[in-house]
C-alpha cells in the first residue's frame, strides 16, 4: 500500500498542495505571534540579514514537505480505504 501510494501523481500533488499551504499559515501565525503584527523591517533584521536565510528558508521547506507528506498519506490511504 505504501508503494502504490508513494509512487502517484496525485499524491505528490497533494504534498505540494499541503506543504505549500502549511508552510504559508504557519509563518503568518509564527510572525504574528512573535512580533505582534506585520513587523518586516524586525523579521529582516532577524531572520534574513547576517546569512540566516538559508536556515530560515531550508527550516520551511523541510517542516512543510514532512507535513505534506504525513497529510497527504493520510488522506491517500483514507481514500483507498474507503474504496475497498
Amino acid at each position: 500500500m505504501l508503494k502504490a501510494i508513494i509512487s502517484s501523481k496525485k499524491y505528490w500533488k497533494s504534498v505540494l498542495f499541503i506543504g505549500v499551504g502549511f508552510i504559508m499559515i504557519f509563518s503568518l501565525i509564527e510572525h504574528i505571534m512573535q512580533y505582534g503584527g506585520l513587523a518586516w523591517e524586525i523579521f529582516i533584521e532577524e531572520k534574513i540579514s547576517n546569512g540566516r536565510w538559508l536556515r530560515y528558508l531550508v527550516s520551511r521547506l523541510m517542516g512543510g514537505l514532512m507535513y505534506g507528506m504525513i497529510m497527504a498519506y493520510y488522506f491517500e490511504l483514507r481514500k483507498h480505504k474507503s474504496n475497498r
